[in-house]
């Protein structure tokens, strides 16, 4: 089943939404729901006004909003992978932030959603060389310049670019652990040759025929 980011607007709320209520859990904490349930209440990094806004009155380092996983949710909602995330796994789940996906140009279908799910517990420090991820393919994972690479994406990226929360990591549930990431991923990544520099990049599109 395909779905386009466009379908994923229509479907769920409003990507930078601060939900009344919602809890701000510690990324260590170990939490009593399944990936689907954990990933239905975690907080994405803040987002904090930055220099323009005190223009509007507001505190540079005051929190704007909340980059959460509304789309990447209502993509796993229709692709039909709920019970996968409910089910014994255990998997790890690299879960994009919303802004992520809306930058995405291509389709978050049934496989490229696969992609993100990797079989077996990797913790933060543990992503080195590949793992089998759902799709069939495998992620390729680094330690490089004091940061963690999953393909061309990072763990745990320090802040929103506006001074915002440190994205999360190590959200352990029943059947496994979440980590934020900062772009969506696409198989068929290859690390760049010497020449080419330290990172390749994933292909601007990702279609499915």
């Amino acid at each position: 089943m395909k779905i386009t980011i466009l379908a994923v607007l229509v479907a769920t709320a409003s990507a930078f939404s601060v939900v009344p209520g919602h809890l701000h859990r510690s990324p260590t904490t170990l939490q009593a729901g399944d990936l689907y349930g954990e990933l239905s209440l975690m907080e994405g990094p803040s987002i904090c006004w930055g220099p323009e806004g005190t223009l509007q009155g507001h505190d540079e380092l005051a929190i704007r909003e909340y980059d959460n996983f509304d789309f990447f949710k209502a993509a796993i909602d229709q692709a039909g992978l709920v019970k996968t995330l409910r089910s014994l796994g255990p998997y790890t789940l690299l879960a994009p932030v919303d802004s992520a996906c809306l930058a995405f140009t291509g389709q978050l279908d049934e496989e490229l959603l696969k992609y993100h799910i990797v079989l077996g517990d990797v913790y933060s420090d543990e992503f080195t060389g590949t793992f089998k991820t759902l799709n069939g393919n495998s992620i390729t994972c680094r330690h490089e310049f004091r940061r963690i690479f999953v393909d061309d994406a990072l763990i745990g990226q320090a802040d929103n670019h506006t001074g915002g929360s440190k994205y999360p990591t190590d959200v352990r549930c029943e059947n496994g652990i979440i980590h934020a990431i900062n772009t969506v991923l696409v198989p068929g990544y290859a690390a760049a040759g010497a020449e080419d520099g330290p990172v390749s990049r994933r292909p601007e599109e990702y279609r499915v025929n």
